[in-house]
């Protein structure tokens, strides 16, 4: 009887210790996700913020061009155009980002 008893408890141990097994992989799953999910982010917005800033700087040394020789050139409306395409993106982003946060 006593061993019978034994082999019970040694029985629901090993379940119990490999439930427990079970869900602390799941829950580090999970979290490993939702960490490379927030990365992803980061990396998207830290690209979408140096494109802006080089879209900043080119149409800066368009302006500088355009004064010093006192007429626009074709560097400006290049420069404008992909400041606003950029701007565009980056603002969407943000937007979206913003409203996936108020939703947590």
């Amino acid at each position: 009887m006593e061993h019978l008893i034994s082999i019970s408890v040694s029985i629901l141990a090993s379940i119990f210790t490999g439930l427990m097994l079970f869900f602390i992989q799941r829950y580090f799953k999970k979290a490993d996700a939702r960490a490379e999910k927030e990365e992803a982010r980061r990396e998207k917005k830290d690209v979408l913020m140096l494109k802006s800033l080089r879209a900043i700087g080119e149409l800066t040394v368009a302006n500088a061009i355009a004064v010093k020789e006192g007429k626009q050139n074709g560097e400006m409306h290049k420069a404008m155009v992909d400041f606003e395409v950029i701007d565009k993106e980056l603002d969407d982003f943000l937007i979206h980002a913003t409203v996936k946060s108020m939703k947590k």
